[in-house]
């Protein structure tokens, strides 16, 4: 019975391990990270991994974040869109 548990954990853990990630490009301001950031918190994401650098004339973004299903993903995406000083959004899996 052990080794069932122990191999159900595992398929467990490998469903935890699950990412989305977002590239993010907006403009190069003092507030772009931040104002990023804020949708993300306000969307209760996990935040696992983080990312800027400047890139060319603008701000490049990387957030890996837990997955919460394809809907939440896309809710995420259309209200990064919509923030101030964002240029694009693309998402998918890391």
């Amino acid at each position: 019975m052990g080794a069932a548990v122990s191999a159900l954990k595992s398929s467990k853990d490998g469903e935890d391990d699950k990412r989305r990630l977002f590239l993010v490009i907006a403009d190069d301001t003092p507030d772009a990270l931040m104002r990023v950031l804020g949708v993300a918190n306000v969307q209760q994401t996990r935040l696992r991994a983080l990312s800027a650098q400047p890139d060319g004339a603008g701000l490049s973004i990387r957030l890996e974040l837990d997955d919460q299903g394809d809907e939440r993903a896309q809710i995420l995406a259309a209200r990064l869109s919509a923030c101030p000083s964002v240029r694009g959004v693309g998402f998918g899996w890391r």
